[in-house]
């Protein structure tokens, strides 16, 4: 069995990452061949549905890694292959269970007369629908299991029979709320387009686990008949923002099965946001959308939300090689590389028991040094030092940091890493 400790661990993924950033493909996204057309790929051959991965990035132009498709993968009995067995046989029967018992099917039956319930939950209760479908794909591409599949495909005909002509589908603003639809109220906290990315992810893994492409298509409808011809940046058009990041990997992701650049270009709009719309400072940290993403310049507010935005923002920069992102990205990433080695540096040094304990002095004490260092720079600037030292002091601290703990720490004790994993791929 190999030793490896985390501070290998982390300086070979740290390295291996920095390099496929670092490297610039010779393409340029002025110079490629843009995609047109529902499922067509153009000059560039798709794979089958059954050889994309969760993440196909198999033609996109500035991705150094490509992913293999789950039923390419064997987990072998262990650690893993316990709790998949755990998911397929008690976690996604009985969230089904739970779906039904609080009405979230019932919200679409009601709208075509199946039900009499009023609707029930939350403005996002569709989207639990859709992740339990992304669930069920990805374990589908494992194993059959003909009878699952046909739970699914049944859910799936309820949902889209009460899509409507113009291609709109969220039971919580259809009927009586038809009015509250797409406001900018309701865009930042409704979650209609957090709904339409969810059932567009969903609805992709069950496509490339089965070929039923049923709710992609109705995912494909309501992008194609409902939000481009009426929302985006155009004079005729109304802003759009996300509210809850989501929908932005999504539409790449569609993008990537069918080849409609319209949704890359829409990503990159709801990416930018839209200054037609005055949003409270408080709701673009909470948000983590309604501003340019390379604007930002920390994680902040919502963490779901940030990662799902961080998540769509690297897909994007994989399919046009946008210099904004990168340069966003590279930067990001020393600082976020740093941030992970200290944090994990508890997790070697300290009892269990404590960690946590430490971790929060830790939080604790880069809060108090964040009020520390905006005093010194206030008194800087005020006494005409100007930015040179303040930057000078910045760029330092953490090559200083680095060095206390390489001195104070030279070794760390290695991790024992038991995982039996063998993948199987045909490539």
């Amino acid at each position: 069995m190999n030793r490896l400790s985390r501070r290998q661990f982390l300086s070979t993924a740290a390295s291996s990452t920095a390099a496929g950033v670092l490297v610039l493909p010779d393409l340029s996204f002025a110079s490629s061949k843009r995609l047109r057309g529902l499922f067509d790929m153009g000059a560039t051959a798709a794979l089958a549905w059954q050889d994309q991965g969760v993440i196909n990035t198999a033609n996109s132009p500035y991705a150094k890694l490509h992913s293999v498709p789950v039923r390419a993968v064997t987990i072998e009995e262990g650690f893993w292959s316990k709790r998949r067995k755990t998911d397929v046989e008690r976690s996604i029967p009985t969230m089904r269970v739970e779906l039904e018992e609080h009405g979230r099917m019932d919200n679409f039956r009601r709208l075509v007369g199946k039900s009499t319930e009023p609707q029930k939950g939350p403005y996002f209760s569709d989207s639990d629908i859709y992740k339990w479908i992304d669930g069920v794909g990805w374990a589908l591409q494992s194993d059959a299991m003909p009878e699952l599949r046909r739970t699914t495909e049944s859910m799936i005909r309820e949902v889209v029979a009460v899509q409507e002509p113009n291609g709109y589908l969220n039971t919580y603003y259809q009927n009586d709320r038809v009015s509250l639809r797409m406001s900018q109220h309701d865009q930042e906290v409704g979650h209609e387009m957090y709904c339409l990315g969810h059932m567009i992810q969903g609805a992709i893994a069950y496509y490339r686990a089965t070929g039923d492409s049923t709710l992609m298509d109705a995912g494909a409808r309501m992008v194609d008949n409902f939000v481009l011809p009426n929302y985006g940046p155009g004079p005729n058009q109304k802003p759009i923002i996300s509210g809850h990041p989501e929908i932005e990997m999504a539409l790449i992701e569609l993008y990537r099965t069918t080849g409609k650049h319209q949704c890359v270009d829409l990503a990159a709009y709801i990416l930018h946001g839209d200054d037609r719309w005055t949003i409270e400072p408080e709701r673009i940290v909470y948000m983590f959308c309604g501003i340019p993403f390379t604007q930002r310049t920390k994680l902040e507010g919502h963490a779901v939300r940030a990662m799902y935005a961080c998540s769509g923002a690297a897909d994007y920069y994989l399919e046009t090689g946008d210099q904004a992102y990168w340069k966003f990205s590279l930067a990001y990433f020393g600082q976020q590389s740093w941030s992970t080695l200290v944090m994990v540096l508890p997790t070697d040094l300290f009892p269990r028991n404590v960690v946590g304990a430490v971790a929060g002095l830790v939080g604790f004490g880069g809060a108090m040094g964040g009020i520390a260092f905006g005093q010194l720079v206030g008194y800087l600037l005020d006494h005409g030092f100007g930015y040179g030292p303040v930057f000078t002091i910045a760029g330092s601290l953490h090559v200083a940091a680095f060095l206390v703990i390489l001195a104070a720490i030279p070794v760390i004790a290695p991790l024992g890493i038991n995982s039996k994993l063998r993948y199987e791929a045909a490539l």
